[in-house]
């Protein structure tokens, strides 16, 4: 599949992920959202290194990493939740590719021994500066679970101020 960007553009030969690349990464690699990741966004949160800078995901990155798309993770989060690693996740109420309702399900399937703890836990409302309710979470010990409201499948393009918030309180910055 090629896009309208001319020659440059890449292709694929599987259209369904031509279409998807087109439709949630492409519109990511504007100048404008580089300019802000690689400077406020880097600026504020002081904790990236120099040699670290954003980038768009590029196509052949994209098409690479096709078969990785949708596998259970199941186990991998286990052994990092085990290994006393930090867990973050999250996604947007409105995502239709990754859903909440599909998350909390495989949560559910953790054999970490301290889940019955996460899930007996209430969501707590995370505001911003405005008051308004801009997400629900929760979090115990070494893992967190962000529902993010008004975002869809690209949570940080969506919500910006949210996500910027949901970082700073995962690299414990939120003061």
């Amino acid at each position: 599949m090629s896009g309208s960007g001319g020659k440059n553009s890449p292709k694929f030969r599987n259209v369904a992920l031509g279409s998807l690349y087109w439709r949630h990464v492409l519109p990511l690699q504007a100048d404008d959202l580089s300019e802000l990741m690689n400077g406020p966004i880097r600026a504020k949160l002081k904790i990236i290194p120099d040699s670290v800078t954003w980038g768009g995901q590029a196509a052949e990155v994209f098409s690479n990493m096709a078969g990785d798309f949708m596998k259970p993770v199941v186990s991998v989060v286990d052994d990092l939740l085990c290994a006393g690693i930090n867990v973050t996740v999250y996604n947007g109420q409105l995502d239709l590719i990754v859903d909440t309702v599909g998350q909390e399900g495989w949560v559910k399937q953790l054999k970490w021994k301290k889940l019955d703890q996460f899930k007996s836990l209430r969501w707590k409302p995370l505001h911003l500066q405005s008051r308004e309710t801009a997400a629900f979470y929760k979090s115990w010990e070494n893992f967190s679970f962000y529902w993010i409201l008004r975002a869809g499948h690209m949570v940080p393009s969506d919500q910006p101020e949210t996500s910027l918030k949901m970082l700073r309180m995962v690299t414990n910055q939120d003061k």
